[in-house]
C-alpha cells in the first residue's frame, strides 16, 4: 500500500497535495458551480446536471425514479447518480413534487 501511494504521488509530479495535475482541469473544476445547501447533485440519461432538493426525496415518484436508476445503473459509490430519464422528463418530476411539498402534504421530518 506504502509502495501503491509512493507510485501515485510520483505520478502527480513529486509530492504535491494537489489532485488537479494541468491548467485545463483546473479551470473545469473551477467551473463547475457548487451544490447549493438541502440539495444534491444528479444527472439525467442525457447527461444534464440537476441540482435536486432534499425534500423530493418525500415524493414517491421521486423515490420510485431512485430505485428505476439503481435497478439500471447499480448503486453510485464513487461516481454522480444518474437518473434514467430526459432531463424534461425530471424537471417535470421536480415541478411535481414542489407542489406536493408546498401543499404540505409531503414533509420530511
Amino acid at each position: 500500500m506504502v509502495k501503491l501511494m509512493g507510485i501515485s504521488k510520483k505520478w502527480q509530479g513529486g509530492g504535491s497535495s494537489s489532485r488537479v495535475t494541468s491548467p485545463t482541469a483546473a479551470a473545469a473544476s473551477a467551473a463547475v458551480p457548487a451544490c447549493p445547501r438541502g440539495h444534491f447533485a444528479a444527472y439525467t440519461r442525457d447527461g444534464s446536471r440537476f441540482f435536486v432538493p432534499i425534500a423530493c426525496l418525500a415524493s414517491d415518484t421521486f423515490r420510485q425514479l431512485l430505485n428505476m436508476a439503481e435497478e439500471e445503473f447499480g448503486k453510485p459509490g464513487d461516481r454522480p447518480i444518474v437518473l434514467p430519464c430526459s432531463a424534461a422528463c425530471l424537471e417535470q418530476i421536480l415541478a411535481a413534487s414542489k407542489k406536493c411539498t408546498a401543499s404540505g402534504r409531503a414533509k420530511i421530518w
